[in-house]
């Protein structure tokens, strides 16, 4: 009984102390085409982020927080801060059509809100399809209840958005029975791509701001449609595949870095699988492949292409900056070129597919066999993912090469 009230009296102290001690804190920053709100916490909290219409407002919960301090927002954005038994609630009132991306950063813990500017067609085009879709019925009330446009954005408008950590996909190419190209002194791609790989993900797994899954986690064979569909049951947020090139025998001096993302061809052939095979639809749009109005899954099915082709690019130059910062001149950089790799298509995920170096060239098979040129080549793509997600925060409690 008396470690038991002993136990309850401590954790009572360290609740008193650590509410007495931290407080929440926020500033900003207004950009071309966003605002950032960064609130300051002085450790890791649980919190979610949902909207809410009618005002239209963005609502931050914070659980186990309830000092506050200074609170400082851009012009044009009203706060209003509540608080609770379980924490702090902290409501932000935008008037303009944004869309919304929420997430934390840690050593110090923060939470981010960049709130775009945009006009969201999408949005408005469905909502459009819904007035017209209820202007044809009499009932009104009948028709909420059986449209399931109307349902699936008022599902989605009502989900809190809850943080979770960035899902990256990465694939060593090849593997088992494909050893992918041999190289110069024997040297098996498949070995060189994992080994690249798995640096990655150690380097991903100690920033701690991501989860990582990678396709394969040693030498067995992966089918290309399974590599693909790992990342969409995952709803990454990006995928990478990591290869290595050779030449034909004519041109064994063959060399350089290059990297590549879907093409817009390959990317049509997706977007039509989408429109007519229902469980692709349901792999790729989710609860929204459900809704049987032909217009709004095409429009659904055109984000997610538009997302893959756009954001592929985007980190595709990204990527190609921090391979010729990290790796200098010990590479001959090929630039960003377009393909339709099988593992590309992945609508709605940026995805692009790296080739490290030529293993038919003598002096870059040296180089990929080198554990400490892997390990470089792993730290660039490390760069390049946390320079996408965080932006201004790049370079920022970044993992160190060593």
């Amino acid at each position: 009984m008396f470690l038991r009230n002993l136990r309850a009296f401590s954790l009572l102290i360290l609740i008193v102390f650590s509410f007495s001690w931290s407080k929440i804190e926020s500033r900003y920053g207004v950009y071309e085409d966003k605002v950032r709100i960064v609130f300051d916490l002085s450790r890791e909290r649980d919190f979610k982020v949902f909207t809410l219409e009618n005002p239209r407002r963005i609502v931050v919960d914070i659980y186990g927080e309830k000092k506050v301090g200074r609170i400082k927002v851009p012009k044009g954005i009203k706060v209003r801060v509540g608080k609770h038994r379980w924490g702090t609630r902290i409501v932000l009132y935008y008037g303009e059509m944004f869309s919304l991306k929420a997430f934390a950063l840690k050593r110090p813990f923060r939470i981010v809100l960049d709130i775009i500017k945009e006009e969201n067609e999408i949005y408005e085009e469905i909502l459009k399809i819904v007035k017209e879709a209820e202007s044809r019925k009499k009932d009104e009330q009948v028709a909420k209840k059986e449209d399931p446009i109307r349902d699936l954005i008022l599902k989605v408008k009502s989900q809190p958005f809850i943080f979770r950590d960035r899902v990256i996909v990465i694939d060593p190419g090849h593997g088992g029975k494909d050893p992918g190209a041999v190289g110069w002194g024997g040297v098996k791609e498949k070995d060189v791509n994992l080994a690249i790989a798995k640096k990655v993900a150690q380097f991903l797994k100690r920033d701690g701001r991501f989860k990582v899954i990678l396709t394969r986690k040693g030498d067995y064979f992966v089918p290309l449609h399974k590599r693909a569909k790992i990342a969409l049951m995952n709803r990454a947020d990006l995928l990478i595949s990591i290869h290595s090139d050779a030449a034909p025998r004519k041109n064994p001096r063959a060399r350089g870095t290059q990297v590549f993302a879907l093409s817009y061809k390959r990317a049509m052939e997706k977007k039509y699988q989408i429109l007519r095979n229902r469980s692709y639809a349901r792999l790729v749009l989710g609860d929204a492949a459900r809704i049987n109005t032909p217009v709004v899954k095409k429009v659904l099915a055109d984000f997610a292409i538009d997302v893959t082709l756009r954001e592929s690019v985007l980190f595709g130059r990204i990527l190609a900056k921090e391979l010729r910062s990290v790796l200098g001149n010990e590479v001959y950089f090929k630039g960003i070129n377009r393909a339709g790799f099988a593992v590309l298509k992945t609508p709605g995920i940026p995805s692009v597919l790296v080739e490290t170096g030529f293993i038919t060239n003598p002096r870059e098979a040296k180089k990929l066999k080198n554990p400490e040129f892997q390990r470089r080549v792993a730290w660039a793509i490390y760069r390049a993912i946390v320079r996408y997600f965080y932006g201004e925060d790049f370079g920022q409690k970044l993992v160190s090469l060593n």
